[in-house]
């Protein structure tokens, strides 16, 4: 039988990581939600700054520094995006590299692309 097994992709972060600091908030980190405006809508992480994708270059003054900055998106291809930014401008970044679900309540579903 041959299974396959996905290779983290440099600066994604666990599924299962991001769960646990989703849940947690911790002080030390801020999860940057790079969806587009109409997608937060429906359902945002407690405690997430919301910067659309296009804008986290101009909005880097937003962003602190001192912390851990998780991006995430919908699938993870803009939360990439915003991740390389934040690397070119020094920032300590990782982003989630899965597909997300977020309810009104701020409830979570994260699931792996493959």
């Amino acid at each position: 039988m041959i299974a396959y097994v996905p290779v983290p992709v440099p600066g994604s972060i666990a599924i299962s990581k991001f769960k646990s600091i989703a849940r947690s908030t911790p002080s030390n980190t801020l999860i940057l939600d790079v969806r587009d405006d109409s997608e937060v809508t429906g359902g945002k992480i407690k405690g997430a700054l919301h910067i659309p994708t296009q804008d986290v270059a101009a909005r880097l003054s937003e962003i602190p520094k001192g912390k851990l900055v998780i991006a995430h998106c919908k699938t993870g291809v803009r939360a990439s995006m915003a991740y390389q930014t934040l690397k070119d401008n020094g920032y300590n970044a990782m982003f989630l590299n899965a597909k997300i679900d977020i309810d009104p309540k701020g409830n979570i579903k994260v699931t792996p692309k493959f």
